[in-house]
């Protein structure tokens, strides 16, 4: 389980990490940065398909092009707002970064801790 700054408790469902320039063999990091952005959203609703994620995707740094894509797809046994149709909340959380790291669990804690799941996350039904 993971806390939000909120004090939403989130749990992980899945975690998927792939090379940022995975599938380009040649180009500059420009148009591969523009490429990755626009196709982010798409790569990340087939990676966790259905239609009760609310989708996240932090601010890419300004830069070099990141290593790596992580998209985490997190579930809350609370709704968003009230909804007694509604069983529970998830999201999906996408970000770029250089390292992966020793402890992924903390790495997941700090780059999902911030993120308004109030606004972003979408309501499911059991």
């Amino acid at each position: 389980m993971f806390r939000s700054d909120c004090g939403r408790e989130v749990r992980l469902e899945e975690c998927h990490i792939e090379r940022s320039a995975l599938g380009w063999i040649e180009g500059s990091d420009e148009l591969i940065r523009v490429d990755l952005i626009e196709t982010l959203p798409t790569r990340a609703r087939k990676q966790f398909p259905g239609d009760y994620y609310g989708l996240f995707i932090k601010p890419l740094p300004d830069g070099d092009l990141p290593l790596y894509t992580f998209m985490v797809s997190l579930h809350c046994h609370e709704t968003v707002g009230v909804d007694p149709e509604s069983d529970f909340s998830s999201l999906i959380v996408c970000w770029l970064g250089n390292t992966i790291g020793t402890n992924l669990s903390e790495l997941i804690a700090r780059e999902i801790r911030s993120v308004d799941w109030d606004k972003y996350a979408v309501n499911g039904a059991i």
